[in-house]
């Protein structure tokens, strides 16, 4: 996809999709509509207590963040974003999907649940699964 192409894709980016480009491209991207970007790197990810403490890191979360999925939701619904748009780029996703197929439902469920609030508060954006993911059936989009 052309970098026209992909820039018109995350300016109308909406919940959750999956993007074969790299962090870097789809940083640039942002960059280039001024949005906020977030990070979230899953290289060390392999469980949910894992997933939650690279939260707590990458998102900035406050002290009293309860590690668990409540307060995920509550804090990520919550953030202070002070920008137009945000995109979340969550790399190395493969091993949580693969190894806790729940637990990564949930966290997508999470992060559906934020990216409403978000557009709410009226900031456009979502979260891109960035990189392959595992051999099985995945519902969500291509960016």
């Amino acid at each position: 996809m052309s970098a026209k192409k992909q820039n018109s894709a995350l300016r109308k980016l909406s919940g959750i999709r999956r993007s074969a480009a790299t962090v870097d491209e789809l940083e640039q991207l942002a960059d280039a509509l001024g949005w906020r970007c977030i990070p979230l790197d899953g290289t060390e990810v392999a469980d949910k207590d894992a997933f939650l403490e690279q939260c707590a890191v990458s998102f900035g979360l406050p002290e009293w963040f309860g590690m668990n999925w409540d307060a995920l939701e509550e804090c990520l619904g919550e953030l202070d974003l002070d920008t137009e748009g945000v995109v979340v780029l969550w790399s190395e996703w493969a091993e949580f999907a693969e190894a806790e197929p729940a637990d990564f439902a949930v966290a997508l469920d999470v992060f559906m649940s934020a990216a409403h609030a978000w557009r709410e508060d009226g900031v456009k954006g979502g979260i891109v699964l960035v990189g392959p993911g595992p051999n099985s059936e995945l519902e969500v989009p291509e960016l």
